[in-house]
């Protein structure tokens, strides 16, 4: 549809014209007291016409008849006004009346007078807002004609741009009001009521919006709303609007309205106008505006509705565009489905009656994002809607399914419908059928109780409900339930993060110990392990199992490292100064070995201080070495060609393969202290044997072997039996501060 061709105009099936733009009649006003004059007037206006339109003539005989005719009328172009009737001033005084009491502005009032000297022409021009001023016996039947005439066409000018103005007004009102929706049946409802209020259609005729899908016949479309008569009729499609009206209607309109769709233009007709709207560019929408007037459409209004039209599309444009955007906000367009936005509004906009009734259940895809890199996203998308199907069977009773996260969907479902334990582990494992072929996928799933957090918003909800499913992950298990403890335990783990970072910036609180490593056999010192402890509080010393994890997780364990490092180094200068230094071991992390400021500041010590790499060695545990095996090898070999000692710690707890270990460059194995415990059990067997084959595998590739956690002399003995040399515990020594270190290796000494 072109700029050109905005607008068409309906052909009109009734024998009315739209060519007949003025009013039907103009009305003139007569106010004189003399009957014989008001009887010539009468006669010299008979039979005028103007524009077409005849001319009907209102009588008054006096000032205060007439102030009624004009209350009763407001559309009077002229009035006649005799100066002198039951006052002096009658006249005059009308006039001011007429001009201010009233307010007509328009009007254009012609003054006679049968006796000038009482309203001087002048005067009376200079201080009354009067239009003309006749001598009565100067006014020919001709002449009055001609001032009639006149004064008409002026009036009905100023009255088009007095209606213009209104009009705009109105427009931008209107305008104003249908801006502020954002939703297409309250839109609709909307633009239906300023229309009919531009047109003045209010009382009788209606106004109807009709969305005219491109699938659907324009006859099937749906009623969006409607007003005026057309609501009374309860129609809910046009066919059923058109079966409201006779024959001639039912012509009319329909004519109108095929015309609308064909040209995709406007129609306007006298009776019936079809405006016709288009939101194909954004989401392939039309809509259909049907406007019924029981009187005429005049040019004003029809140019009002052209204006307005405008504002309508545009309204329609804006709306489709916030519908869109909408739609990318709230809701998973991959999936078709709501989203982790949508859900956060439908919790925070339901009722707490409501809530206190549902559940949120999550099921996450395990290694999703693995398979992701090996199956590709495609793949992934197939399976997660193949998923969204078998949930929506499995949980028929759903209030929503929502895409939480890429790997996540969320069910919100009344408890009551809620499956049992029984049921959710069904659910945990599932086989897809997908391209054919099927594939097993398991869940991990979490159930958060509503009522239990009808306090929290639903963003914190939400979280709280994520915290649920990874406590489920990270112990292991495919089913969790939300408890109030989780949420005491996660305020916990924030603050001790708080506190943590506070630790890592001051430097003062995070504390090196140092567990001495001994020769089993001679019980001399060979040796020692850097352990960090954290100084709490003045009273509190915590150990590295209640702090370390979090750090992993939150990634501040580099940092931590980092600073134990430094540590170690100026402790062993300190240890060399004193010809006590003996090598120290200290713990770093894959993410430490993967991160380059790690090595840099390794580097970088070993180059600025006199320490030997010979009396470092860090340790890492087996199951971390197997992590980026690659990339944590490469590391390692280019330590030990440094000087510095690699030990593996934790050994025969993880999952490497011989392949694997004999590529990993390691000189020490330290053997996991829950098999040293075990040697004290009843059952011994199965740990001596794990003894026997670390020490028999280190042999192999020429490594030393360490055994950890000793706290009886019975286990010294059975590891001295099987060859093992060195070895650290509680037996020989528990974690000391470096003082008490240094005190005691200076006395060996």
């Amino acid at each position: 549809m072109t700029n050109d061709a905005l607008f068409s105009f309906a052909e009109e099936i009734e024998p009315s014209s739209l060519s007949s733009v003025t009013a039907p009649e103009w009305l003139i006003l007569s106010v004189e007291d003399d009957a014989g004059y008001q009887q010539s007037l009468s006669l010299g206006l008979k039979g005028l016409t103007i524009n077409n339109a005849p001319i009907r003539l209102l009588t008054a005989n006096s000032a205060a008849q007439a102030a009624k005719v004009i209350a009763e009328h407001d559309n009077i172009a002229v009035i006649l006004l005799d100066v002198v009737m039951e006052h002096d001033d009658a006249g005059l005084f009308l006039v001011n009346t007429i001009r201010n009491v009233i307010g007509n502005e328009l009007v254009r009032i012609v003054l006679l007078t049968g006796q000038p000297g009482l309203a001087p022409r002048f005067d009376t021009m200079r201080d009354f807002d009067v239009n003309e001023y006749w001598n009565k016996v100067d006014l020919t039947a001709e002449k009055l004609r001609s001032v009639v005439t006149s004064n008409v066409k002026t009036w009905d000018s100023l009255h088009e741009l007095a209606v213009a103005k209104r009009g705009l007004q109105m427009i931008v009102d209107a305008s104003r009001s249908i801006t502020a929706r954002q939703e297409i049946h309250s839109f609709a409802d909307t633009v239906l009521q300023e229309i009919a209020h531009i047109i003045g259609v209010e009382e009788s005729g209606g106004v109807a919006c009709i969305h005219y899908p491109q699938s659907m016949s324009v006859s099937y479309s749906p009623i969006v709303a409607s007003s005026g008569e057309f609501s009374d009729h309860k129609a809910t499609a046009l066919n059923e609007l058109l079966g409201t009206l006779d024959e001639r209607e039912r012509h009319q309109l329909h004519h109108n309205v095929e015309r609308a769709v064909v040209e995709q233009e406007h129609q306007f007709g006298t009776q019936w106008t079809v405006l016709y709207f288009s939101t194909q560019e954004v989401d392939n929408r039309r809509y259909l505006i049907v406007v019924k007037s029981a009187v005429a459409l005049q040019v004003s209004h029809i140019t009002l509705l052209m204006v307005f039209s405008q504002n309508i599309g545009n309204g329609f444009t804006n709306l489709a565009l916030l519908n869109k955007l909408t739609s990318l906000a709230y809701y998973d367009t991959q999936l078709a489905i709501p989203n982790r936005n949508w859900l956060e509004r439908e919790l925070q906009t339901t009722s707490q009656y409501e809530r206190n009734i549902s559940a949120l259940l999550l099921f996450r895809v395990n290694d999703y994002f693995t398979s992701e890199i090996m199956l590709g996203s495609d793949f992934m998308q197939t399976m997660m809607k193949s998923l969204l199907e078998r949930l929506r069977r499995q949980l028929p009773e759903h209030q929503a399914i929502v895409r939480l996260e890429e790997d996540c969907l969320a069910v919100l479902i009344a408890k009551t419908q809620a499956p049992d334990t029984t049921s959710l582990r069904a659910v945990t494992e599932q086989i897809l059928v997908l391209n054919g072929i099927d594939h097993r996928v398991l869940l991990s799933v979490a159930y958060l109780d509503m009522s239990l957090v009808q306090e929290e918003d639903a963003e914190q909800a939400i979280r709280l409900a994520e915290a649920t499913l990874h406590e489920t992950n990270r112990h292991g298990k495919a089913i969790g339930y939300y408890s109030t403890h989780l949420l005491q335990a996660l305020e916990n783990r924030y603050t001790l993060l708080k506190n943590l970072r506070e630790a890592l910036s001051n430097k003062e609180q995070l504390k090196v110990y140092y567990q001495p490593k001994f020769d089993l056999v001679s019980g001399r010192v060979c040796g020692a392990e850097a352990l960090v402890r954290w100084q709490y509080d003045d009273n509190t010393l915590l150990p590295p199992d209640r702090f370390i994890p979090l750090a992993e997780t939150s990634g501040l364990i580099t940092q931590i490292d980092t600073q134990v490092m430094a540590t170690v180094f100026d402790h062993l200068q300190q240890l060399q100064l004193l010809n006590c230094a003996l090598p120290v071991s200290f713990n770093v992390s894959n993410m430490d070995l993967l991160a380059p400021d790690f090595i840099l500041a390794l580097e970088h010590h070993l180059n600025t201080s006199n320490v030997k790499s010979s009396l470092l060695e860090i340790e890492i545990t087996e199951t971390q070495a197997m992590q980026n095996y690659q990339n944590v090898t490469e590391i390692l070999h280019k330590l030990v060609k440094m000087g510095v000692t690699v030990s593996i710690d934790d050994f025969g707890t993880g999952y490497s393969s011989l392949a694997h270990f004999t590529k990993l460059a390691a000189t020490v194995l330290k053997v996991d202290r829950s098999f040293v415990t075990q040697l004290d059990g009843d059952d011994t067997g199965n740990a001596l044997a794990v003894i026997k084959m670390v020490k028999n595998f280190a042999e192999q590739f020429g490594a030393v072997v360490v055994a950890e956690g000793i706290e009886t002399e019975h286990q010294r003995e059975v590891l001295t039996q099987n060859g093992y040399q060195v070895g650290q515990g509680f037996l020989f020594s528990k974690p000391v501060p470096f003082e008490q270190l240094r005190s005691m290796l200076t006395q060996l000494h």
